[in-house]
């Protein structure tokens, strides 16, 4: 099920630990990244690099709905990652940490142990490449609730159970509060993307996109 607006909503510093492919599937939608701007239409997609902030304009109304889709695409299919492919090593892996186990607790401990290096580097490292670890987990964790809704399948509905049931799955406590979190970060609340008015059900455990997964398995990044 793509994103769907029945209204004009601006989606701002969207960002995922992988290239993904922006498709507009309804309408046309006006995307914004550090490059500058450009029109996404209907069969001409729009690659954003890794980790790389961007926004999407979808000019919906109740009569001409606008809606967008997402897929997660390899490193080598977005051209532009060669130059960007290093800026930030730690962050990105934590980002990947988090989509593969949305609902884990992250801490410093956890990632010690798991890049071995000492708790201190862990946040310094963090630090240096100008983010935060308790913020980049909550965005992380949002981005990846978003994803899981852009790729349902096109017949599939989201009701206020599965939202319930999203939010919890994201390590969030509840749908309100994965709305207020989507409104602070990206400026628009994740049920206004939805369809209204039904139901659908989550799988048992989190998933995170299955091409993203078999091509970028999270490993600590060499000391």
């Amino acid at each position: 099920m793509p994103l769907i607006s029945r209204a004009h909503v601006r989606i701002s510093r969207l960002r995922f630990p992988f290239a993904v492919r922006v498709q507009a599937e309804q309408g046309s939608v006006c995307m914004r990244d550090a490059n500058g701007r450009r029109e996404v239409r209907p069969g001409d997609p729009f690659v954003v690099p890794a980790f790389a902030h961007f926004g999407c304009e979808l000019p919906g109304t109740l009569w001409q709905p606008c809606a967008i889709s997402l897929v997660a695409v390899p490193d080598s299919g977005c051209p532009r990652m060669a130059a960007i492919h290093h800026d930030k090593p730690w962050s990105r892996t934590l980002a990947r940490l988090v989509f593969e186990r949305p609902a884990q607790v992250w801490n410093a401990a956890l990632l010690s142990d798991s890049w071995e290096i000492c708790e201190r580097h862990v946040r310094a490292r963090l630090f240096a490449e100008g983010e935060a670890l308790h913020a980049l987990v909550r965005e992380q964790r949002a981005a990846w609730a978003i994803y899981w809704l852009a790729t349902l399948d096109a017949d599939a509905a989201c009701g206020a159970e599965t939202m319930e049931a999203l939010a919890r799955q994201a390590g969030i406590r509840s749908a309100r509060a994965l709305n207020a979190i989507c409104t602070s970060l990206f400026g628009i609340e994740l049920d206004k993307l939805t369809v209204a008015n039904a139901t659908a059900t989550l799988p048992d455990e989190p998933t995170c996109p299955t091409l993203w997964l078999g091509l970028h398995r999270s490993s600590p990044v060499a000391v």
